[in-house]
């Protein structure tokens, strides 16, 4: 009842960057008949005496659907070496996928179950060695099965928390990662068929009046006990933080309301995807970079950390190693706690960046793109509390968001870039900005003549690029004779490099501090005969402070 759901939702999200024949969908069938009580009477629909109630078979049966579909030896025979196991109400399973699996390979492993530190009585199944005479197996124990199991054989106290503050037993979260060769060897052993088992919940203390109906059931995860021989010591399992690797989302929202209260994580859709933020945060603190913690925000009743929201998609970055090449200056990366960061593209390194607010870059397949000194700040992004909305999504998660403003930058496979990168300067202050005026050929009237101290002549500034002009007069000079400035291009060389160039970054060759002011002197220079005269600076202060003339005026 839910391949046409599971199908919708593929199409309408491309397949999730896949093609669609990477994608094989297996169906389980209607169940098995379900079950009344302890001597297993068949339940009947309650509104049709001739109709039998079914129940699903459990999730072991996808080993089953693996091998009679030809799917694990169709990928065996493509090359493919690994297949992984995953629960899909888990969006943390991936954040630790690349590290076990070389953990796989390292020891030689046919199956790997991914764990997290466990309390005691923990309702998840806990990771154990179980020994029969000289056999040995590493397999999962249902947690309502471990406590008892504990007590009759050796551990009078059962399952209790050692000085670590943890179960010794971590959690199973139903990761699992395979050899993909030695699996297959196994399915045409074995057909697939796992072990079953009956769980009923019992109304009574002396257990006889079900709840509801049970069902025979299979777990994947019990796939150890058909392993033979010197099988059984390819099995083990990596134990990580459950902040980067289980976060289920399953439960109704009043219901992890409830285990919230009682401390326990409600697994819930708030808290799935603040931890998807709060796992991505962590990984970036790892490598060096500076981001903040958000501040603390209820929704439908659930308490999460609200920021900030970063979400670097896989095309970005998959693991780990990859963000450390994708940051390669990680203490160049400031990120606010009201901040929201989406960046997505193979092509896309972030080297500087300093956000507090939205951003989104994106970097097209068969582009490249780098973020360098990129200062962003803007009113980004704001969580709305939503309980009635129509989108069922918004309404599990109990909140919509309010994109106030947000900035976008896109690298585009032909080299263009759509957006405000490089961000757009303003023009430079004035004490910055060399002038090189339009060529014009006029007359210099002839100074004064005034008496002034002899002293060692102004250097001049002489770019190598540059035509050198004829000499002009100095101001200290005792005569002076009328000069013509020589003809320029309307862009010569420097005046190309400097406009392009910032003033720490110019040639030393076209900067020099300007000397010592010589000693005031008095003048009154004659009537200009033409608009511009060339002979000085913009000011007489300039003048007197740079000592320069001709055609080249620092403001």
């Amino acid at each position: 009842d839910t391949n046409d759901k599971t199908v919708t939702l593929l199409k309408a999200n491309n397949y999730f960057g896949m093609t669609e024949d990477q994608i094989t969908i297996v169906q389980q069938g209607i169940g098995v008949p379900a079950l009344y009580d302890n001597d297993a009477h068949v339940a009947l629909v309650d509104d049709d005496p001739y109709d039998i109630q079914m129940k699903p078979h459990g999730h072991g049966d996808i080993h089953a659907l693996l091998h009679s579909h030809g799917v694990a030896k169709t990928w065996s025979g493509q090359g493919i070496n690994w297949t992984v196991f995953f629960q899909d109400t888990n969006g943390l399973a991936f954040h630790t996928l690349a590290l076990s699996l070389g953990v796989s390979s390292k020891m030689g492993l046919i199956m790997n179950s991914i764990t997290c530190p466990r309390k005691a009585k923990q309702a998840i199944g806990a990771i154990t060695k179980l020994s029969k005479g000289d056999q040995e197996r590493t397999i999962n124990v249902e947690y309502n099965q471990l406590d008892p199991l504990l007590r009759a054989t050796g551990y009078p106290d059962g399952d209790v928390n050692d000085d670590t503050g943890f179960s010794p037993f971590p959690g199973n979260i139903n990761q699992l990662l395979f050899r993909l060769d030695d699996y297959v060897t196994v399915l045409e052993r074995t057909k697939g068929v796992m072990p079953e088992f009956v769980n009923p919940k019992y109304k009574d203390a002396d257990k006889t009046i079900f709840k509801k109906p049970t069902r025979l059931e299979c777990m994947m995860q019990d796939f150890p006990t058909v392993l033979e021989g010197a099988e059984t010591a390819k099995v083990g399992f990596t134990s990580l933080a459950s902040e980067l690797c289980f976060s289920p989302v399953k439960n109704a929202t009043s219901d992890g309301v409830a285990l919230q209260k009682g401390g326990t994580h409600p697994g819930v859709a708030a808290t799935g995807e603040a931890d998807q933020n709060a796992a991505t945060r962590r990984i970036l603190r790892s490598i060096g970079c500076n981001v903040e913690e958000g501040f603390g925000a209820t929704f439908c009743g659930i308490n999460i950390v609200s920021g900030p929201d970063c979400v670097l998609k896989p095309s970005f970055a998959a693991c780990s190693n990859e963000f450390k090449k994708k940051f390669p200056n990680p203490s160049s990366i400031k990120i606010s706690g009201k901040s929201s960061l989406v960046l997505s593209g193979d092509g896309l390194v972030i080297e500087s960046l300093d956000l507090d607010g939205a951003l989104i870059v994106e970097c097209e397949d068969g582009a490249s793109g780098v973020i360098r000194d990129l200062t962003v700040k803007n009113r980004g992004w704001v969580k709305v509390s939503d309980e009635r909305s129509d989108d069922e999504v918004i309404r599990m998660r109990g909140y919509h968001m309010n994109k106030l403003e947000t900035e976008k930058i896109v690298f585009k496979k032909d080299g263009s870039i759509e957006g405000n990168y490089p961000p757009k300067v303003e023009a430079l202050e004035p004490e910055l900005v060399m002038n090189f005026p339009e060529p014009v050929s006029t007359a210099v009237p002839v100074p004064v003549k005034m008496e002034v101290p002899e002293q060692e002549p102004a250097p001049v500034l002489e770019p190598a690029s540059v035509a050198e002009p004829k000499q002009s007069p100095c101001p200290t000079s005792k005569s002076a004779e009328p000069v013509s400035v020589p003809e320029a291009k309307p862009e010569s060389a420097i005046s190309k490099h400097v406009q392009g160039t910032s003033q720490k970054e110019a040639p030393q060759s076209i900067m020099r501090s300007a000397p010592a002011p010589t000693p005031s002197l008095e003048s009154t220079p004659t009537a200009m005969e033409t608009p511009t005269d060339l002979s000085k600076p913009a000011s007489s202060e300039t003048k007197d402070s740079d000592q320069l003339c001709g055609g080249c005026t620092i403001l």
